[in-house]
């Protein structure tokens, strides 16, 4: 659940602007210290202050002459004190003050608040008013505060657009990856379902590509297994219609032939019933071959219902049969049946047809010269049926659907058994189960 969070969509939202936010505050501070050393070197300066304040006592000594200011009008110097630039004026008439700019007119100088030691001896300049009087003047120039404020706003405007930069880069990178999924989508679109997906990371966008992904390979293997149905279909419908037409025509001539009663006697009379009995067992085996592929391949194929039988003697009659058949057909049978005491659940006619293909299996591929085991015991609540045969050298190559076999492998899938079947060292080996009820009839 944690490695969910990690990697959603929200949480890399919230670490792109984190990191975004640092990547930011890394460049606010060393430009707000640059902005800092350069005011400290320029208008915070000593150097600087000091040309400044000699500059504006030289406007000073031009105003005092242009305005006539002299012992008596002193307050006028309150227009140019306020004109804007940052200056603190006041003036000393020997150790007497005689003007302040920070006290109004209608305010008396306290004279105890002011003496000229308490001024600093740097910022003093003579001037000489228009009336003869000369004072002492201490003029301060102060550049302000305004420049911090541009400097922390300068700084900020340039982390911003650092921020800026990070997280439209951290956007575009997932934009990107949203317009390369359209992209390929509209490839899908197109029909090009073998063109693949792009998966990158675990958020949600990575999920949803998986999932596209994902659709796009279960519809190419639906498309796969229904071309391949449809060739064994044809490959069916093109086999059986060859297969058919030759016992039937040859079923259809003898039919006619005893029809007209055109046979020498009741020995060749036999002989036409014969080998029309002969084409029709053909035929019928025919179409169990159907049945059984349709079994094998039909996804709309509804088995009949199962019923309630005693273990012991359904195998007993169906394996005792095959063992002796087989016997009959020149095999050596080693049997091994051991007391299963108890019931299995199964449709006979469907479990018959299933051990009808095995013994079929058998007399096809079975090497005669070797024996047969055929052996079946309970292995706890299980029934398990083992066939090995030695595979004959002269087998018949040409059958190669394993309707029969994939047949067996449905037909015990759908009553709770397993089936497998492998070839090993020129030895075939089936194995069966099916689940045993202990419930004795």
């Amino acid at each position: 659940m944690s490695r969910r969070i990690a990697g959603s969509l929200s949480a890399q939202l919230f670490c792109g602007v984190l990191l975004s936010l640092l990547a930011a505050a890394a460049v606010f501070v060393p430009c707000f210290l640059l902005g800092d050393y350069i005011l400290s070197r320029t208008v915070y300066g000593q150097p600087f202050i000091d040309r400044m304040a000699d500059r504006q006592f030289d406007r000073l000594e031009d105003y005092v002459k242009q305005e006539k200011i002299n012992e008596k009008n002193l307050h006028r110097l309150n227009a140019w004190c306020g004109r804007g630039d940052k200056v603190y004026l006041t003036i000393y008439k020997g150790d007497t003050v005689l003007y302040d700019f920070s006290v109004s007119n209608e305010e008396a100088l306290d004279l105890e608040e002011y003496s000229p030691q308490w001024e600093n001896p740097e910022r003093e300049y003579p001037l000489t008013l228009s009336d003869g009087t000369a004072v002492r003047v201490f003029l301060y120039y102060y550049a302000g505060d305004v420049y911090y404020y541009w400097a922390v706003v300068f700084s900020g405007l340039i982390a911003f657009l650092v921020f800026s930069l990070c997280f439209v880069a951290f956007v575009h990178r997932k934009l990107r990856y949203v317009k390369r999924l359209k992209a390929e989508l509209d490839i899908l679109a197109g029909g090009e379902l073998n063109y693949p997906v792009t998966v990158k990371g675990s958020d949600e966008l990575g999920e949803l590509a998986s999932g596209i992904d994902q659709m796009r390979r279960s519809i190419l293997a639906h498309q796969s297994a229904e071309d391949q149905m449809r060739s064994a279909n044809s490959q069916l419908v093109t086999a059986m219609s060859h297969d058919l037409r030759t016992p039937l025509t040859a079923l259809l001539a003898y039919l006619e032939l005893m029809d007209r009663g055109r046979y020498d006697g009741e020995e060749q009379l036999r002989y036409f019933i014969s080998q029309s009995l002969g084409k029709t067992l053909q035929i019928k085996d025919m179409a169990d071959k159907l049945f059984e592929y349709f079994l094998v391949y039909s996804s709309e194929w509804e088995p009949a219902e199962l019923e309630l039988v005693d273990a012991d003697q359904v195998l007993q009659q169906f394996w005792g049969e095959y063992a002796f058949s087989l016997e009959n057909e020149g095999f050596t049978v080693r049997t091994g049946f051991g007391q299963l005491n108890g019931s299995l659940r199964v449709n006979l006619d469907l479990l018959r047809r299933a051990f009808d293909n095995l013994y079929s299996n058998l007399l096809k591929y079975a090497d005669p010269d070797q024996p047969v085991e055929a052996v079946y015991r309970r292995e706890g609540d299980l029934v398990r049926l083992t066939l090995v045969n030695r595979i004959s050298p002269q087998r018949d190559k040409r059958e190669s659907t394993n309707i029969g076999l994939n047949t067996c492998r449905r037909v015990l899938r759908y009553h709770g058994g397993t089936f497998s079947a492998g070839e090993q060292d020129g030895q075939f080996r089936v194995t069966v189960t099916l689940p045993l009820l202990n419930i004795n009839l």
